[in-house]
Order: structure tokens, then C-alpha cells, then sequence
């Protein structure tokens, strides 16, 4: 009885196609349910707002945080000591000298003025108003209260004048070379005169990064969040800066539904090459904290 039980199973298996264990498979996907590994939920799904998600971006400059150096006198540059654009500078460092004919004539009559100042206060009321205006006309002119006390100490004119930072921060841009005649043009007024910006200081605070984000996404996007910004160099190929959220702008552009949002740069912006409209991408992450 047992043997023809046996053949009759096998013979059944043989005719269905399939193999004996087959039958005990527990796999729901061959009656047409979806696997669970193939299963998606909508839901879950990660938003564009989450970390890993990339959004264009642009280098920006804030000008309250631009200072420039400007040379309001015709003088000769000498001396640069090695700027270029993206170097570190502190606040009195010297940048180079300048000579200038102009400035020494009147180093010569604030010499005249200074020797002669007892016998002018013998006959001139505004003796001591004349003297503050002549030493704000060396000030003016690119003296520093260090070199009018060399200047007074000497009695002879400085024949090269220390070009000194007036702030610190990155040199954002070189505008003269060694050698280079400067002409201020006209002059409007004894302190009139728009004279020649031969560099602009870039303070820390001024280089930013403006990432355009879909209104939906920007909602979720607070000051104090953490995020960072990916430059490429033709030089050093892909960069990561790290940034942090500034703001988020209120405005929204009706035609692509867009939103800015403003990042200071951390750590050092000059490797972001100071370039203002330099193109970035941005991804967020991290949770907003306090400043």
C-alpha cells in the first residue's frame, strides 16, 4: 500500500511541474502581492527640505562689510609687499609705500606751521584751529598719526609713506600694481575729492551665499541651521565650506515660487575665492540652534 501511495505523489508533482518542496514555500509574492522590500509608502518618503538635498546657490558680497583704501593725493606707488586678492590682512598692516610731490609740499608748510608756532600764536587768534587743520590735512592725505610724529621729530618730510589696512579682514580685490602713477583728477575742496581705490578690504562677515529654495522647502528652513556649501575651483576641483542660516527672506518669486535664503560663511571665506556671483550649491542639515 505505501509504494503506490509513494508513486501516486510523484506522479502528481510530475504532472503539476513543480517540485515536491514547492509546496511549502511561503513567498505571498507568486499569488500577486507585492513583495515587502518593493514596497513604497508615500508618506515616508524623504522631502527635498532633508540633509543630502542639493540647491543652487551664488557667492554674494555684502557691501556694509566692504572697506575700500583710497588715495586721495597724485602719487607714485613702490613697494607693494605681495597682496593679492584673498590674503589676510590685519587692521595698520603696511601694504606698500607711495611718494607723492604733492604730499611733501605739504609736509613743508606743516613744518613751517609747527617750528613757527609761538610766533604765530603772537599774532593769530586761531593759531591753534590753523594747526589742528594743517595736521587733518596729513591725516587726510594718507599720514598716520604715527608718521606726523616722525615727521614732527625729524622736521623733514617722509619721502615714502606707509599704505597701511584699515581694517582687517581679506583683500577682496588689488586694483595697482608697482610703479603705478595715480591721478586724483581735480580737487573740489580742501577735503573734496573722490580720489583712487587702489584695494578693497572684504571684513570676515562680508562674503555670504544666497541658496534659491522652493517655498515649500524654505519653510522648514530656520536661522541658526547648520548647512553647507559646495564651490568648485578650477584649481583645487570641489570644495565644502561650512555655513550656517542667516535669514530667510520674506519674498517670494510669484514666477518660480522661489525663496531666498541667506548663509554666513564659516571658518575661512576666502577659499570661496571672494568672487562676488560665484555659482554654489547648498545642502542643509542639523537642527537650528541659537546664536
Amino acid at each position: 500500500m505505501l509504494p503506490a501511495i509513494i508513486a501516486c505523489t510523484a506522479l502528481c508533482c510530475l504532472l503539476a511541474g513543480l517540485p515536491p518542496q514547492a509546496w511549502a514555500h511561503s513567498d505571498a509574492s507568486v499569488f500577486g502581492a507585492p513583495a515587502a522590500a518593493d514596497h513604497h509608502d508615500d508618506e515616508h518618503e524623504p522631502d527635498e527640505a532633508k540633509p543630502g538635498k542639493l540647491y543652487p546657490a551664488r557667492v554674494s558680497v555684502d557691501p556694509r562689510h566692504m572697506v575700500n583704501l583710497v588715495i586721495k593725493i597724485n602719487a607714485r606707488i613702490v613697494n607693494l609687499r605681495n597682496v593679492y586678492a584673498g590674503k589676510k590682512v590685519s587692521r595698520g598692516e603696511v601694504l606698500g609705500e607711495m611718494e607723492s610731490a604733492e604730499l611733501e609740499t605739504v609736509q613743508t608748510t606743516y613744518l613751517g606751521l609747527f617750528a613757527n608756532m609761538d610766533a604765530v600764536r603772537a599774532f593769530s587768534m586761531s593759531s591753534e584751529e590753523k594747526m589742528i587743520d594743517a595736521r587733518m590735512n596729513l591725516l587726510w592725505r594718507g599720514m598716520s598719526e604715527e608718521d606726523i610724529k616722525h615727521l614732527e621729530a625729524t622736521r623733514q618730510p617722509l619721502r615714502l609713506i606707509k599704505i597701511k589696512a584699515p581694517a582687517a579682514g581679506y583683500l577682496y580685490s588689488v586694483n595697482v600694481v608697482n610703479n603705478q602713477i595715480l591721478n586724483t583728477g581735480v580737487q573740489g575742496g580742501q577735503y573734496a575729492t573722490s580720489g583712487t581705490t587702489i584695494a578693497t578690504i572684504a571684513r570676515p562677515g562680508a562674503i555670504v551665499v544666497e541658496a534659491s529654495l522652493p517655498v515649500s522647502d524654505a519653510a522648514s528652513i530656520k536661522s541658526g541651521q547648520s548647512a553647507t556649501v559646495y564651490v568648485t575651483d578650477p584649481a583645487k576641483g570641489r570644495m565644502t565650506v561650512t555655513a550656517r542660516v542667516q535669514r530667510v527672506y520674506a519674498f517670494v518669486n510669484p514666477a518660480n515660487q522661489r525663496q531666498w535664503v541667506r548663509l554666513q560663511v564659516l571658518g575661512e571665506p576666502e577659499r570661496l575665492g571672494l568672487l562676488n556671483g560665484v555659482v554654489a550649491t547648498v545642502s542643509f542639515a542639523g537642527e537650528a540652534h541659537a546664536h
